[in-house]
């Protein structure tokens, strides 16, 4: 597909993060396990909202951050996610707006609040989310557009989004809309708790209309059944023509129709944060694929990326103090 000028599009569960560095036993004083996103109630997360002390404000959530860092790669972008008209929410528009990224998605205006993450991070630079949704349940398909734009090269489907009440439903609305301007449809899994969630879900998406699907080694684990990144990628391969399975410090393994191909992961000097990490090399990846590079170069726009946000805290360059 050739579109001089692509875009990328993308839903998900749109969130306002809060970031704070915490000490490395902050987790599991919560009765929470380091690494992984937790999902929490109204209450849970006033109180570790409470606890955290100050932090840093920013839009998130995992394809919300991905389009954000299309807009950043000067692509432009349609974020499909719902928000509350409250602070929250007006800071998620406010940052996707910026970056010249569409939200068509009206306000909730019945009280619940915008979704929001409370990320602890530990000296190992490791985050540990908990998340209270909020008006991210509240999306159903009558919220979506009637189309998307016309640009659309790539729909990207957040594996988080299943948890949702509508979540299949919206996401089945998403696919009709991108393949009514012709685009392909991308699957991030999210983590591989929200596959333990969500497998049946996303295996159906993944055998039907799914063209990519990108995931770290234990999502891809959790999918497949595999035992190790190469028979994953293989298992990937048999379902989805174009698969970047992320290894962290140890690179990507890619295929696009053709030979694995293996993308070292770039330097780092110190790693501060992984918040958000898989979700910029999703960017600079889809990006890339949108712009007719191959696959190679693909995984090197991504691991850029990544490196680049490994590099500072938060998920992305910007924030505003809480």
């Amino acid at each position: 597909m050739s579109k001089s000028q692509p875009q990328i599009a993308g839903i998900g569960n749109p969130l306002v993060d809060v970031l704070a560095s915490v000490g490395p036993d902050a987790p599991g004083k919560h009765g929470l396990t380091v690494g992984e996103m937790h999902l929490v109630d109204a209450a849970t997360a006033k109180a570790l909202y409470a606890d955290i002390g100050p932090g840093i404000q920013q839009s998130g959530g995992s394809v919300a951050n991905t389009i954000a860092h299309v807009g950043d790669m000067g692509l432009k972008g349609t974020f499909l996610g719902k928000v509350a008209g409250d602070d929250l929410g007006g800071v998620f528009r406010r940052d996707m707006a910026a970056l010249g990224i569409d939200v068509p998605v009206p306000d909730q205006a019945d009280g619940t609040a915008t979704g929001h993450c409370v990320v602890m991070v530990t000296p190992d630079g490791e985050r540990t989310m908990s998340t209270y949704l909020g008006a991210c349940e509240c999306l159903a398909p009558d919220d979506l557009p009637e189309t998307l734009p016309s640009e659309t090269a790539i729909l990207l489907v957040e594996g988080y989004h299943f948890d949702t009440p509508h979540g299949a439903a919206n996401v089945a609305r998403a696919v009709e809309l991108a393949r009514g301007v012709g685009a392909r449809i991308a699957l991030t899994p999210s983590d591989a708790a929200c596959v333990d969630r969500q497998r049946a879900a996303m295996l159906a998406l993944i055998e039907g209309e799914c063209d990519i699907l990108i995931g770290n080694e234990l999502e891809l684990a959790a999918l497949s059944g595999a035992q190790d990144p190469m028979s994953a990628l293989h298992w990937a391969l048999d379902h989805v023509r174009t698969v970047a399975l992320t290894r962290s410090e140890n690179g990507a393994l890619l295929a696009d129709g053709g030979p694995v191909v293996e993308v070292a992961a770039q330097p780092v000097p110190k790693v501060v944060d992984t918040t958000g990490a898989g979700d910029a090399f999703a960017a600079g990846f889809l990006s890339a694929l949108a712009l007719g590079k191959d696959v190679a170069e693909a995984g090197r726009a991504g691991a850029s990326l990544a490196a680049r946000v490994i590099g500072h805290f938060g998920a992305r360059e910007a924030g505003t103090a809480a």
